[in-house]
Formats: C-alpha cells, sequence, structure tokens
C-alpha cells in the first residue's frame, strides 16, 4: 500500500513539475496537464475506495488531492466529485466540510450524481460538530455507542426535498436502521446511481 501511494506521489510531482499550461476553469477543452491529472485522480480514488481502514493512506491521499487542487487542476465536475470523495473520508471536521463545498462545485459544473454526496457531506460534518443532521444520511455516532442517526433534525428538510438531493424518504430510513439492527446488510440511502458508470463511459 505505501509503495503504491509512493508511485501516486511521484506521479502527481511530474505533474506539477510539466511546465505545460494549466488549463483555465472556463475553457471545457482539458489540456494534457488537465488529463493527466484527471486520471491521477481517478487513481487516488480508486485506491480510496479499495482501502477503507487505511487512516495514513487516507491523509497522504488528501494531501495529493490539496496539491492538485493548490495547482489548478482540478477543473470539471468530475475532478470535484473524486477530489469531494476523498475528503468525505477524512479524520475532522474541516475534511468533511471541504468535501461538501468540492461536491456542491462538482453539481454546479453539470454533475447531477455528485448531489448525494453533497448532503452526506454535510451530514457527516453536521454530526462530527455535534449538530442534529438533516438529510438522514449518516448512522452510528462517531461519540456515542449507539447505532441510530441521531442527533437528527428529521423536520428541517421534506422528503420532496431530499428526493432533489438524491437522499432516500425517512420512511426507508427508517427501513434501513431496522435492517441494520436486524443484522442485515446496511443499506445506502443514496437514491441516484453514483456518476463512475457514467464517467467510465468517456
Amino acid at each position: 500500500m505505501i509503495h503504491r501511494l509512493k508511485l501516486l506521489e511521484i506521479a502527481f510531482l511530474a505533474l506539477v513539475f510539466t511546465g505545460v499550461p494549466m488549463n483555465s476553469p472556463q475553457n471545457d477543452a482539458p489540456t494534457a496537464t488537465h488529463k493527466n491529472a484527471r486520471t491521477l485522480l481517478r487513481t487516488i480514488y480508486e485506491e480510496d475506495q479499495k482501502n477503507r481502514n487505511d487512516i495514513e493512506g487516507d491523509a497522504r491521499r488528501r494531501e495529493l488531492v490539496r496539491g492538485l487542487i493548490r495547482e489548478g487542476k482540478v477543473q470539471s465536475g468530475e475532478d470535484y466529485y473524486y477530489a469531494a470523495f476523498i475528503f468525505q473520508h477524512g479524520q475532522r471536521p474541516s475534511d468533511f466540510l471541504y468535501a461538501h463545498v468540492l461536491a456542491v462545485t462538482a453539481v454546479s459544473k453539470g454533475l447531477r450524481g455528485a448531489m448525494w454526496l453533497s448532503a452526506a457531506s454535510l451530514d457527516r460534518y453536521l454530526y462530527w460538530v455535534k449538530q442534529p443532521q438533516i438529510f438522514g444520511t449518516q448512522f452510528g455516532s462517531p461519540f456515542t455507542d449507539t447505532d441510530d442517526q441521531e442527533p437528527y433534525d428529521k423536520e428541517m428538510v421534506s422528503d420532496e426535498l431530499r428526493a432533489q438531493w438524491c437522499v432516500a424518504p425517512r420512511s426507508t430510513q427508517d427501513k434501513i436502521l431496522s435492517d441494520l439492527r436486524a443484522g442485515k446488510e446496511f443499506g445506502s440511502t443514496r437514491i441516484c446511481p453514483l456518476p463512475d458508470a457514467e464517467l467510465d463511459l468517456k
């Protein structure tokens, strides 16, 4: 795993020092540098999805993504989606808040499939600052041994609005919790597919 991350870091450093002009956010035609950055982001994202018990690896992946953002190489909705997922798996409230900003940016750039991630990252941020979540995407408090969604302000957002954010209604959330307590497989609150398949076609 460490060897794999070293390869990612080498690829990142090579990208930073290519000297190829960066693409303007207003220009939809990606430069060679942007194409390389997108490939690297996808690789980092795939590593993140495979290694969910690797805190050190998560931290290093976040630093790689921060570097790409600083260099202006995160530009498209796809780029911001991958970046948001990396920070959604962070360790601090600031990571989750940043993930929310990145996910909303992905949506603003036309990637509708990032709506659920926008909701989930906001809920996770609220959870970690010990405020009620509002969409109901998070189960199991990081501060207690409970498996429920509390604290949860169930009235702030309607089910109709949840659907706009690709989040399941409260009745489905109740069933997810019931299944979880019955020892069944955990179900997602996401009602829209993640855009991975769509992006794979590009």
